[in-house]
């Protein structure tokens, strides 16, 4: 008999908190989830388990394996999936390379465009298969996550040094947890078009507090978001990643399709005043490649000089 594949989810937030949500209801005899979670969210998913609410209200209560603060409980995962925030990826990548094996497999679902480059830097061994994910979801209270918008659809693809690793199985446990899953053998354009959606949407509604509705519907603001797409077109392009700009109307019209109130997980950061949030990944890394390729990003720079401090 197969033993069960071995599933850890690190940080399991708003994204971590629908994906364990959604593995967790294929059973344990095909897998086992354990949670990384930290205070009072790791206490009541302990205790209570983890309460899903989906877009239409409708709650579910899973149990994961086990939820825990402590990345070395789950030494003997098999396919670590990354939800964590960017500000955390040096500290989490440091974390898990020590338990990280030749066959381990590891999926980063985080804002960035060059987070498998980030992640490389700390782990040596293990396949890192770039990926990206477009939901809109966050915790409400202590053990409960509430799914907002978007279907929660993941793209994933090949480790560039890898390229010997076999997907079905991967494609096969998105398919049993009913999570919308696509595999391309080139991630990186799917990378790209995710940082091209929320990059310029954090950074425009981090600084002027507006929800996607009120950013919508301000001309200003719309040609401002545009202006920071076409400075990602114009970083992507220059690094061979061919991005269309029609995609511009598509991620307006993606988010036009979003609940009014919607924020971005990085604007939320922002005004909880913590300290704690994106902004190199989401702005400072726009302007540092901008410097490094010989592109001016204006607008993305004045965004980004404009954020709280």
């Amino acid at each position: 008999m197969n033993k069960p594949l071995r599933i850890t989810i690190f940080g399991t937030g708003g994204i971590g908190g629908f994906l364990a949500a959604r593995l967790c209801s294929i059973g344990t005899s095909s897998v086992t989830v354990t949670c990384i979670a930290r205070g009072d969210h790791r206490d009541a998913v302990s205790q209570n388990g983890l309460k899903y609410i989906d877009p239409e209200g409708e709650e579910t209560i899973v149990k994961p394996h086990l939820c825990t603060d402590n990345p070395a409980d789950a030494s003997d995962t098999d396919l670590w999936i990354l939800c964590t925030k960017g500000y955390d990826l040096d500290d989490v990548s440091k974390a898990l390379s020590p338990l990280v094996k030749e066959d381990t497999v590891i999926l980063p679902l985080l804002n960035g465009a060059d987070i498998y480059q980030r992640m490389r830097r700390h782990i040596a061994a293990g396949i890192i298969l770039p990926g990206c994910i477009f939901i809109s979801s966050t915790v409400t209270e202590p053990g409960t996550v509430k799914h907002i918008g978007g279907a929660g659809a993941v793209t994933a693809g090949y480790d560039p040094s890898r390229k010997d690793y076999d997907p079905e199985g991967l494609v096969k446990l998105f398919d049993e947890a009913k999570i919308p899953f696509t595999w391309q053998d080139d991630p990186l354009p799917a990378v790209w078009k995710k940082y091209l959606f929320i990059a310029p949407l954090s950074l425009v509604t981090a600084v002027t507090e507006k929800t996607f509705s009120e950013v919508l519907s301000d001309s200003k603001l719309v040609k401002d978001v545009r202006a920071i797409m076409e400075e990602i077109i114009s970083l992507a392009r220059t690094q061979g990643i061919e991005l269309d700009s029609s995609l511009m109307d598509e991620h307006l019209a993606q988010a036009a399709s979003f609940p009014p109130e919607t924020k971005t997980s990085f604007q939320r950061d922002v005004e909880s005043g913590s300290g704690r949030d994106e902004r190199d990944i989401l702005g400072g890394a726009i302007i540092r490649m901008g410097d490094d390729l010989g592109i001016e990003v204006p607008t993305a720079t004045k965004y980004y000089l404009q954020l709280p401090r």
